[in-house]
């Protein structure tokens, strides 16, 4: 049966260079796995799968300047649309795409490997390790894999991975096609412990095994089935440790004739005994306690090892064989061994590798499965952080944050893709993810406080070089939190004095004697938008404020602000340049501070379209390729934040559409305006769900005083007072 005619829908298909390494590979497809892309070596393939596909389709060629020959001329030469990117995941930039006539490819063998879309990414690592030799190509998509079988020869094959786990009958789907395939399984290590017994330290000065559990079972004696332990390499006069906190229960004689020679063993918690076998002596006695990592023993080869000692080398064959013994175990059949005689392997896999066994007190939770690699007995969390949660589901409760390389307890198997872990307690950490929004001016937290409405307000005061003491104990008493702005002056006056100016100290003094003597206030912030040409000292044509001079000020108030008052930083304008990389002046501001309590961002759409609230859009050029065009802006300002201000607030101090949709009119749009927050309240609310840094306040701009005043507007003010 020939292959059908697949369906022309859009394809998009990574294009790496045979070149690519393993590391390259695993770079590329952790950043590209929550999109479940397609990857092939192949400029065949790759044309093969774009051709079958709509005008939309497109090849995505990584590290193009590594290819033997200009790979776009090839790709733009067969009709094809292309993109350009660098191993770090940016653009290219300048890169044209210029497709000339469609071609159609040739009729050559092509094999790509299928997977299920709930592949994880631990699974897609043990994937892409497997097939990197061969460059092999892979994809989640049936649709790319049915247009590749299409365009290949009649030797062409589907590689489906773990065919059960998708939705529907894959295998049928690919027969009714007429598509050749194989079926391929992913390899699983889910054996999970009882309690909370973890190996804690490696037993030998050597990292690798002489022989596994199980094996061999032609050289043991019923009713064993193998051997009954690992053999790990420990040479003559090498040091033996303990695997975990324990207290010697026996200790061995080699006198005794026993198979184990001189051997120590141990008992652990939660039913666990270990023991060390073949040693050339112990100074440990019944009783004793030891500590994982602390010293059993010397290696040697007493009892019955392989190779025989012999009396040119009394010490051939020394290793260390470790058992371990799970109370219950054989019959509670968890065993194929006799005797609760255990695999110690999985409890040491994670040691092996290097990673550290989690210690103290452990907090029981679920871990979205991939986002978390399994080594064991432990799991390592792989994505920037995880939330933690009450029960498995996204949805569930929250316990807290757990951020990239804590290593956990795997306390059993998975269940709705997470999976219970026991973590760290003090590697847990308590973000507020909770959105609350207000109003910006003080007549706005007026209007809140009318409205019964608890939330966010900000005022903003022109201070000079004289203290302004406020007092919003009014608000504070209505559940409103009040931000007050520390600003020397509004445009042309400029955000702060010229550095270096007879005012400057004078108003630095300001700032602080007014938090001195205020009431009520939950933070202040110094200054505002200083990357801005509006807020410069004497206006867009005045002394600009870099980055470490506005850090500097800043640094001359926090050493000096009152006990127990907030003080936060400024909020940059998300897209000063152009000409300048507002990304840029924002990290240098940060890098700069001594310290901060809370952090705030000014987000907006360009226009009134509620649609723009989560658009994708980014701008064309440089400086700002990077740069949102929408109210996303804020995501790139807050993916820059060093790690010390990861758990700090953050509000977004200025919420607002920039245009009506006629491009010219400043201000918000009455008739789109309410929706328009509606859609913006529900774009936090999901940020928040699985934000590292989420936002915790949302501040409409403004109330009165210019263009974007919403006094005037009650549907607007409805629809935020409905929050």
């Amino acid at each position: 049966m020939p292959v059908s005619q697949p369906s022309r829908i859009q394809h998009t298909i990574h294009l790496l260079p045979q070149n690519t390494s393993l590391a390259e590979l695993d770079q590329v497809v952790t950043l590209l796995h929550p999109n479940r892309s397609a990857f092939t070596y192949s400029a065949d393939a790759a044309h093969a799968v774009a051709h079958a596909g709509n005008d939309d389709s497109v090849v995505v060629c990584w590290a193009g300047e590594r290819w033997n020959g200009d790979i776009f001329a090839w790709l733009h030469e067969r009709g094809i649309r292309t993109e350009a990117r660098n191993f770090d995941g940016s653009s290219v930039p300048g890169h044209v795409s210029q497709p000339g006539a469609l071609t159609a490819p040739q009729r050559i063998e092509h094999t790509i490997h299928l997977l299920p879309q709930d592949t994880t990414l631990p699974e897609l690592k043990q994937v892409t390790a497997e097939l990197h030799p061969a460059r092999s190509a892979f994809t989640y998509s049936a649709d790319a894999a049915h247009a590749l079988m299409f365009a290949g020869n009649e030797n062409s094959k589907v590689v489906v991975w773990s065919g059960e786990r998708w939705s529907g009958d894959i295998i049928a789907w690919l027969k009714d096609r007429g598509i050749k395939f194989e079926a391929q399984r992913f390899v699983t290590t889910e054996i999970v412990s009882s309690g909370n017994f973890i190996f804690t330290h490696w037993p030998t000065e050597h990292k690798s095994y002489n022989q596994k559990f199980l094996q061999n079972p032609q050289n043991y004696d019923h009713p064993l089935k193998g051997h009954d332990g690992v053999d790990i390499a420990a040479p003559f006069g090498s040091k033996i440790f303990a695997v975990a906190d324990g207290t010697v229960m026996k200790v061995r004689d080699v006198g005794e004739g026993h198979n184990y020679g001189t051997a120590v063993y141990l008992k652990h918690t939660d039913g666990y005994r270990t023991a060390y076998a073949h040693l050339k002596s112990t100074e440990l006695k019944v009783g004793n306690f030891v500590r994982g990592g602390q010293l059993i023993g010397i290696a040697d080869s007493t009892g019955n090892v392989f190779p025989k000692p012999t009396a040119a080398e009394p010490h051939l064959g020394s290793h260390l064989h470790l058992s371990l013994y799970l109370d219950g175990a054989t019959q509670r059949k968890e065993t194929p061994q006799p005797f609760d005689l255990i695999d110690p392997e999985p409890f040491l896999i994670h040691l092996q590798d290097g990673w550290e066994s989690p210690t103290g007190e452990l907090v029981s939770g679920w871990a979205f499965a991939s986002s978390i690699e399994n080594k064991g007995m432990v799991a390592k969390v792989q994505s920037s952080f995880i939330n933690l949660r009450a029960a498995p589901g996204s949805f569930q409760e929250k316990l807290g944050r757990v951020k990239n390389g804590t290593v956990m307890r795997l306390l059993g198997n998975k269940n709705q893709d997470y999976y219970p872990v026991g973590v760290p307690k003090d590697a847990i950490s308590r973000v507020d993810t909770e959105v609350t929004f207000g109003m910006h001016n003080e007549d706005g937290a007026e209007w809140m406080k009318a409205n019964g409405m608890k939330g966010w307000a900000l005022h903003a005061v022109a201070l000079g070089t004289n203290a302004a003491p406020q007092n919003m104990t009014r608000f504070e008493e209505a559940g409103i939190k009040m931000l007050v702005r520390l600003n020397y002056g509004f445009h042309p006056q400029g955000n702060q004095p010229a550095v270096g100016s007879s005012e400057f100290q004078n108003y630095l003094d300001a700032c602080v004697k007014t938090m001195q003597d205020s009431k009520g206030v939950w933070g202040f912030i110094f200054g505002n938008e200083t990357n801005n040409p509006q807020e410069y000292p004497g206006g867009v044509n005045g002394e600009k404020i870099k980055p470490e001079q506005y850090a500097v000020a800043y640094n001359n108030v926090w050493q000096r602000k009152p006990a127990g008052v907030r003080l936060g930083v400024q909020a940059v304008d998300p897209y000063f340049g152009p000409g300048s990389d507002s990304r840029d002046y924002w990290q240098r501001v940060l890098n700069n501070l001594m310290g901060t309590d809370f952090i705030t961002v000014h987000p907006k759409t360009q226009d009134s379209n509620p649609n723009n609230v989560d658009s994708d859009a980014k701008f064309s050029d440089d400086p700002l390729r990077w740069q949102f065009l929408h109210l996303k802006s804020y995501q790139p300002l807050l993916a820059v934040v060093p790690e010390r201000f990861w758990t700090l607030p953050v509000i977004a101090t200025e919420v607002n559409p920039q245009r009506h949709n006629n491009g010219v009119t400043l201000g918000w749009q009455e008739n789109q305006g309410a929706e328009w927050v509606k859609r913006a309240a529900a774009h936090f609310r999901a940020y928040n769900e699985e934000a590292l840094i989420p936002v915790n306040g949302v501040v409409f701009y403004r109330f009165t005083a210019d263009d974007w005043e919403l006094h005037n507007k009650p549907s607007i003010l409805n629809a935020i007072k409905s929050l």
